[in-house]
């Protein structure tokens, strides 16, 4: 019962506020989430390398003004880039273009690299942004901000649960497979291992339903009619207005930039 007394107002460690105090931490979440998602417009929609070249340089100095822990945030950009390196291996291979190197008889064009970077340099800017921006505001706070900005409210507490619960469910997965390995499973490339990855599967499924089924009676209990109170006070103040506009002139900067490196 003691993890079902929060299940809208917990926050994961990894969403926790950094220790270090910063400037972001001042600016209104409504306006952050609103900024970062006109940022990652605009980055989605350039695809001139030098342009987001820039906007990945802009989401670097975001980061330092937030003070995110340094170890920490590459920790979390590895895993993303790890398929951006996949693309990197695969794209010059597959995209047609003009040669620029040969392996093993295979040609290597040029447009399929600076596809491979330029869809890096959109991910990574995109998602450093959301780390500076986004991923330092409390639950509360966030499920509060995007109810203020009229997000649908099944989507909100399907965020906030997912980020509430996913540390539990984690939790429990390594449970089993500490037990599994208790019982001298080892890991291979055999129908043995398959089938007992299958078991877990199906364990953690059935494990996840009937914990959601608990919480859903004890949040009853407490009240719980489907809909999101927000408990978090925002208040819009003068320094909002700046941040704003300074994030839009940069948006519309960079999409201004992409049009005219067209021409």
């Amino acid at each position: 019962m003691s993890d079902i007394k929060r299940p809208l107002i917990a926050v994961d460690a990894q969403y926790e506020i950094p220790e270090k105090s910063s400037l972001l931490l001042m600016i209104d979440p409504r306006a952050r989430i609103i900024t970062t998602l006109l940022f990652a417009l605009a980055v989605v929609s350039s695809d001139q390398v030098i342009v987001l070249l820039c906007a990945f340089s802009l989401s670097v100095i975001a980061t330092f003004f937030a003070k995110l822990a340094l170890l920490k945030t590459l920790k979390r950009l590895v895993v993303m880039d790890a398929f951006m390196l996949y693309l990197l291996i695969i794209l010059p291979f597959t995209v047609e273009g003009d040669q620029l190197f040969s392996v093993f008889g295979l040609s290597g064009s040029w447009q399929g690299l600076e596809q491979a970077i330029i869809i890096a340099l959109k991910a990574n800017s995109v998602v450093l942004m959301l780390f500076s921006l986004v991923s330092n505001l409390s639950a509360s706070a966030l499920g509060s901000a995007l109810q203020a900005i009229k997000v649908s409210n099944k989507l909100i507490q399907l965020l906030l649960f997912t980020m509430r619960y996913l540390s539990v469910i984690n939790e429990e997965l390594q449970r089993l497979r500490r037990s599994m390995r208790a019982r001298g499973f080892v890991m291979g490339f055999n129908l043995h291992s398959w089938q007992s990855i299958g078991n877990l599967i199906g364990m953690m499924l059935v494990r996840s339903m009937q914990r959601s089924e608990r919480i859903l009676k004890a949040m009853k209990c407490r009240g719980y009619n489907g809909q999101f109170i927000s408990y978090h006070p925002m208040q819009w103040r003068q320094h909002d207005y700046w941040f704003c506009l300074l994030m839009c002139t940069i948006s519309f900067a960079l999409i201004y930039l992409n049009l005219g490196s067209q021409h």
